[in-house]
């Protein structure tokens, strides 16, 4: 979990250090009160934002959220018999690539794009094979019975 709380943040940084002040997530911030602290933040990375490439400023993010959402859920229903845990798994892929094809159609608000699609399919990707690799216990049960060596 330490992996997805570390991508979650990663992200989130990102987003408020090097995006454009004009997405209504930071209208929302100087609703809150919150303008000059967050100035005062950006202002040091303005000119690392300007020579980032646009791929990592507005698809590295994407990326990060979705590997972060792909190992939460994993980790949460693992071991899980329940047909939930499968309606859980299936969210991954629905939520990640949904708000893509949403934001084609103009039902939600934002810019589709293929590099977001390929950056959100890499995370996710990224995400299930970190899960795997750290939770890929080998089984150790009944390792001196002679009958498995037959």
């Amino acid at each position: 979990m330490l992996a997805a709380a570390t991508a979650i943040v990663a992200g989130g940084l990102m987003y408020i250090l090097f995006r454009p002040s004009e997405f209504v997530f930071f209208q929302w911030i100087r609703t809150l009160g919150l303008g000059h602290a967050l100035a005062f933040l950006r202002t040091p990375f303005s000119a690392a934002s300007s020579i980032l490439p646009d791929w990592f400023i507005y698809s590295v993010p994407d990326s990060l959220w979705a590997f972060a959402y792909t190992l939460i859920i994993m980790a949460l229903w693992a071991g899980s018999k329940s047909v939930w845990k499968y309606i859980w798994y299936a969210t991954i892929p629905l939520l990640l690539l949904g708000s893509e094809l949403l934001q084609l159609s103009g039902s939600i608000r934002g810019t589709f794009s293929f590099s977001d699609v390929g950056w959100i399919i890499a995370g996710l990707v990224a995400g299930i094979l970190t899960y795997a690799k750290t939770n890929n216990k080998p089984n150790y049960e009944n390792t001196n019975n002679p009958q498995n060596n037959l």
